[in-house]
């Protein structure tokens, strides 16, 4: 089978939420409501999946195709993606724990994992590639709920592992969601009043609820280190210590403790990278846009606002 696509660089996460946008198979059902899980249905669901990644004259085959551990499951093995530019990655399996198939176009909720998605070096975008990677395996874990009544959208967990740099974890949870608005925004809905639009609205009407980022380092740090010696031809001591001198500057010249506190942390993780994590959990809801007036103003203000914790370990 073979489809269109963008690229052959996407990232899993990108993967990820291009399933969720797809255009998926309804399965057939037997009379008495009963998915009918023959091999050729599941063959469909494998197909509208993998078309719904997008169009750019690409193409993308696959191996086996197996039934999951749950009713709405689905496992598709030996994944290629191919660019136009014959640029190609190998995903070794995509197993589809939970689906909205009743709402394949709008799937309120999914859940899925991309295992050992293998960019070649060919394929890596020049940043990466000034990294000294020859290749990036990443696995994936993406889960989101939307819930229509209740107007909340919820990223149950997000798991980025990039095997060669670290790994990233999201979790959110969003009030005021209204999935009409949402689409008008991304489609770029238009007003002759300025600031009036689709984005504008939705920003308005969306509180954060609660989040969580965190990100593990394995070589990034160091790597990143590296890269920035070898381009100004300096030794990674050196490099290292003007990033921390840079950081001391900035320090000297803020002026609130919150600014003061993140900069202070940004300096222990480049010493000694570890895990760093950002808690989200204000007293109530609180409003996007609001979140970011005040982002421009005092760092002090959004950490009220949001109940911001930070964390370096």
């Amino acid at each position: 089978m073979t489809f269109p696509i963008r690229r052959a660089g996407s990232v899993a996460l990108a993967f990820a939420a291009a399933l969720a946008m797809s255009t998926a198979f309804v399965p057939a059902r037997a009379e008495d409501g009963r998915v009918i899980t023959v091999q050729s249905d599941l063959q469909k669901r494998a197909d509208a999946l993998l078309q719904g990644i997008g169009e750019g004259g690409g193409k993308v085959k696959y191996g086996a195709v197996e039934p999951g551990a749950t009713k709405d499951g689905l496992v598709i093995k030996d994944v290629e993606i191919t660019s136009p530019d014959s640029k190609t990655v190998k995903i070794e399996r995509i197993e589809v724990r939970d689906f909205d198939w009743e709402r394949p176009k709008e799937p309120q909720r999914m859940d899925l994992s991309v295992k050992r998605l293998v960019i070649p070096a060919e394929a890596l975008e020049k940043d990466v590639a000034d990294l000294g990677l020859t290749s990036l395996t990443i696995n994936a874990d993406f889960a989101y709920a939307l819930d229509e009544a209740k107007k909340t959208f919820e990223i149950i967990g997000v798991a980025l592992d990039i095997v060669e740099l670290g790994e990233l974890k999201i979790k959110l949870k969003l009030a005021g969601v209204v999935l009409g608005d949402i689409k008008s925004a991304i489609g770029g809905e238009k007003s002759e009043k300025p600031g009036d639009n689709g984005a504008m609205k939705a920003l308005a009407q969306i509180a954060i609820v609660g989040a969580s980022i965190t990100f593990k380092d394995k070589s990034l740090v160091e790597r990143m280190i590296r890269a920035d010696a070898k381009k100004k031809n300096i030794s990674e001591a050196e490099a290292k210590k003007k990033m921390l001198d840079e950081l001391a500057e900035q320090k000297a010249k803020a002026e609130d403790d919150a600014m003061r506190e993140v900069i202070d942390l940004a300096t222990k993780f480049l010493t000694k990278p570890g895990e760093i994590e950002l808690l989200a959990n204000p007293a109530a809801p609180a409003n996007i846009m609001a979140a970011f007036m005040a982002m421009m103003g005092s760092p002090a203000t959004v950490k009220q606002m949001l109940g911001l914790t930070l964390a370096v370990r």
